[in-house]
């Protein structure tokens, strides 16, 4: 049974979906505000991922994943406290966001928004990126009732009613265990583009233009976005980057060409 907030226990839940993330989940854990309620949400994971949730005290519920909206929205659903956290297993914040995050979230603070934005930076080939497209400010502290997952593949929360404030401090983002972890996920989500492409568009092919679009992008990451100073990982980023919209419009293109597959034809009896 989770006990009521008060000045020592923030009115905070965080949601975490979880799949196989007994690597990465411990330093989530870890950097989350003392006292908060925390909900984790499996699909089936087979090694150490449900004892490391137990062990910090988390809920555990498990639940067959669909996408990751609906995933994520089904976690937040079981959050009870006021506010809610949404964070990734692969992320964990620092000590000026965690405080940030309990300052907000004290039933005494009187917080007049509906949602914070966070400072995310990707860790990327072992360094913390800074240019290059590689930080974002998402959503991800709401009130209860008021914010809701979109999209099924980059998914998206979004506030559906009032305003949303900058929390002091950054999220750190360490998404990707090793190059070839990046290229598993890399071939994973453009596949599934490009099979939404065609559930929601049919089979319409992209326009020639897409030949261009990884030098406009890796032009844009590495060098208007100053990619550069990151690095050689700013280099592999901005590169391996620019060749992910190409291959997803690649994809695209293939599915369009495909040919539906025709029915068996009926055998023919001997009379």
């Amino acid at each position: 049974m989770d006990l009521p907030p008060s000045n020592d226990r923030p009115d905070l839940s965080v949601a975490i979906i979880t799949l196989n993330e007994e690597k990465r989940l411990p330093l989530c854990l870890q950097s989350l505000p003392r006292g908060a309620e925390i909900v984790i949400l499996d699909s089936g994971s087979t090694d150490r991922t449900l004892e490391i949730a137990t062990r910090f005290g988390a809920r555990v519920e498990t639940r067959p994943f669909t996408d990751y909206a609906e995933q994520k929205n089904a976690a937040i659903a079981l959050a009870s406290r006021n506010w809610i956290l949404s964070i990734d297993a692969d992320e964990a914040l620092d000590e000026t966001l965690r405080n940030s995050i309990l300052e907000v979230s004290r039933p005494d603070a009187g917080t007049r928004e509906n949602g914070f934005r966070v400072r995310r930076h990707l860790i990327f080939m072992g360094r913390t990126m800074r240019f290059g497209k590689t930080s974002d400010r998402p959503l991800r502290l709401f009130r209860k009732g008021r914010g809701r997952f979109t999209s099924p593949i980059h998914e998206k929360l979004v506030l559906e009613s009032g305003s949303a404030g900058l929390l002091a401090g950054r999220m750190a983002h360490d998404s990707y265990t090793s190059i070839t972890d990046y290229f598993h996920r890399f071939n994973r989500y453009t596949s599934r583009v490009a099979d939404n492409h065609i559930d929601r568009r049919g089979r319409t092919r992209p326009g020639p233009l897409h030949v261009l679009r990884p030098w406009g992008e890796f032009l844009k990451r590495y060098l208007l976005l100053l990619g550069f100073l990151d690095g050689y990982p700013g280099y592999c980023y901005a590169l391996f980057s620019s060749s992910y919209a190409f291959v997803k419009y690649v994809k695209i293109r293939e599915r369009c060409t495909e040919q539906p597959a025709r029915p068996a034809r009926p055998q023919r009896r001997d009379m």
